[in-house]
C-alpha cells in the first residue's frame, strides 16, 4: 500500500506549488505596481510608455498605452512589466481588451499588447551583447493585412524572432501560456473554450522569468527604414514621429499549477 502515501505526497506537492504560484496573482484593485518591474528600469533602456495607471480612470484595470515601436530579435522598442517568477512549471492567464486611439481595434501595423515571458539576461553579458535575447509572447490587437482583429505570437531563441498571426475578434479575450519544463504552449479563450495556437521548445527558458504584459504598436515604414538600416538606434531612442495606436486595458493576471490548467 505504499502507492497511497505516494499519492498523498503528489497531491501534497501540488497543492503547494498552486498556492506558491497565487502568490503572483494580481486582479488591481489597488493603484499601485510595487509588484512589478518595467523592463526599462532593470535592465537600463528609455521607457517607452506613453501612459500607464493602475485602478485609476477604470477600476481594476491595469492601464498601458505604448509610444511608438516594436519587440523583434535583439529589439525591445516597448514597454514590458513584469514578475519574476522562480524555475518551475506553471499556467499563466490574462484577460485584455486592446483598443485603437479612436477605434474598437486598432488601425496602424503591429499595434498588439498581450501576455509575454523572457529569460532574464545572464549577468555577465552585456545589454548590448547580442545572441542572448530568449522570450515569447501572445498578444491581440492589429498586426498587417486586411484590417481584422489579430493574435501574433513570437518566439525568440537566441536573439532570432519568428512570428505567426492569426485571426481574432475584437473585445475582451483571454490569453495564456503554460510552461512544462522548456515546453511553452500559447493559447487564447473563446466561448469557454482554449485553442491552442502554438506550442515551442527553448532550453534556454527552463530557468527563473520574467513573467508580464507587453504593448507595441505603429511599425510603419519609418520604423522598418530604421531597422533596415540604423537598427542600433531603435533601442535607444524614443521616437515620437509615428502614431501611437494601443490602448490596452488587462483585468487580470493569474497564475495555475499546470495540472489545474494546462488546456487540453
Amino acid at each position: 500500500m505504499k502507492t497511497i502515501p505516494l499519492f498523498i505526497s503528489i497531491l501534497c506537492a501540488m497543492a503547494l506549488q498552486a498556492q506558491e504560484l497565487r502568490e503572483f496573482n494580481d486582479d488591481f484593485k489597488t493603484n499601485s505596481l510595487e509588484q512589478w518591474k518595467s523592463f526599462h528600469q532593470q535592465e537600463g533602456w528609455p521607457s517607452f510608455v506613453k501612459e500607464i495607471h493602475v485602478n485609476k480612470d477604470y477600476p481594476g484595470i491595469f492601464y498601458l498605452e505604448p509610444e511608438v515601436g516594436f519587440w523583434y530579435g535583439e529589439i525591445h522598442a516597448g514597454p514590458y512589466y513584469f514578475k519574476e517568477l522562480p524555475k518551475g512549471d506553471f499556467t499563466v492567464v490574462t484577460k485584455v481588451k486592446v483598443e485603437g486611439r479612436n477605434t474598437a481595434t486598432p488601425t496602424r501595423p503591429f499595434s498588439l499588447a498581450g501576455l509575454m515571458l523572457r529569460a532574464k539576461r545572464p549577468a555577465h553579458v552585456a545589454k548590448t551583447d547580442t545572441g542572448h535575447e530568449n522570450w515569447l509572447f501572445m498578444s491581440t490587437g492589429y498586426a498587417k493585412g486586411k484590417n481584422r482583429p489579430q493574435f501574433e505570437t513570437k518566439v525568440t531563441i537566441n536573439g532570432k524572432s519568428k512570428l505567426k498571426i492569426y485571426p481574432a475578434t475584437a473585445g475582451w479575450v483571454e490569453l495564456g501560456i503554460m510552461k512544462r519544463g522548456s515546453t511553452f504552449t500559447l493559447a487564447h479563450k473563446k466561448d469557454g473554450v482554449w485553442t491552442v495556437v502554438r506550442s515551442v521548445e527553448n532550453d534556454q527558458m527552463d530557468k527563473e522569468l520574467q513573467v508580464g504584459f507587453i504593448a507595441y504598436t505603429d511599425f510603419n515604414g519609418k520604423m522598418k527604414r530604421r531597422y533596415l538600416f540604423n537598427r542600433g538606434r531603435l533601442n535607444q531612442e524614443v521616437f515620437k514621429d509615428g502614431q501611437p495606436d494601443v490602448k490596452a486595458s488587462f483585468d487580470y493576471i493569474t497564475f495555475y499549477d499546470t495540472e489545474e490548467l494546462s488546456f487540453e
